[in-house]
């Protein structure tokens, strides 16, 4: 296990770096397409055959949008399974010794939601679309895994909305952590999840 020194942090293997990273990166493009997708299908002023104004603009583009959104999503669980189960089994550096223990805690806590949501809030949206009868993804039918009842669908879909805005706030807190010990603090606790910083023996 990697460890500090006076001069070393100890940091995340390159494994655990691109877990974090890919997993990041998924996450920034996911909330935006989620944003915009459900701003299309429910807020959008379109018109009905009829010429009629109406809420909600179903075209090909939020056909689209939505398929992305389920596709990531499901890319995001499968790489969350994957990052939980290599640092359960792989383990973590231990915390900067520096950092005051109750600010390593609430890090710890923030770090362990992300974990919980990242999971939960993809396995609500599949539920909740199975619910619904709405698995077709690029034109591929996906496995469902319930009964249809639209009504469901719409409950399980309010907690999926509600997890992801949870997400997004628990998101911008890792954000303004990160900031803090970087630039505030000025510790090294940022550079123990940077790409390039080789792990300490």
């Amino acid at each position: 296990m990697a460890h500090s020194s006076d001069t070393d942090v100890a940091v995340y293997t390159p494994a655990a770096r691109r877990y974090h990273w890919w997993v990041a990166a998924l996450v920034f493009i996911q909330v935006p397409i989620g944003l915009y997708m459900v701003y299309r299908g429910k807020e959008m002023v379109g018109v009905n055959d009829l010429g009629e104004p109406v809420k909600g603009v179903w075209d090909g583009l939020t056909n689209t949008l939505y398929s992305s959104h389920k596709t990531l999503g499901l890319i995001i669980l499968f790489l969350v399974i994957l990052r939980l189960a290599y640092r359960l089994t792989q383990g973590a550096p231990r915390s900067d010794p520096s950092v005051p223990p109750a600010l390593t805690g609430i890090g710890h806590l923030v770090h362990w939601l992300l974990y919980l949501l990242l999971i939960a809030v993809p396995i609500g949206g599949y539920v909740a679309s199975s619910f619904g009868n709405y698995l077709d993804v690029f034109g591929v039918r996906l496995p469902t895994v319930t009964l249809e009842n639209k009504e469901m669908s719409e409950q399980v879909y309010e907690l999926h909305e509600l997890g992801a805005k949870i997400l997004i706030v628990l998101v911008l807190l890792h954000i303004g952590g990160a900031l803090y010990h970087k630039l505030i603090r000025k510790d090294r606790v940022v550079e123990r999840m940077l790409p390039k910083k080789n792990p300490v023996a």
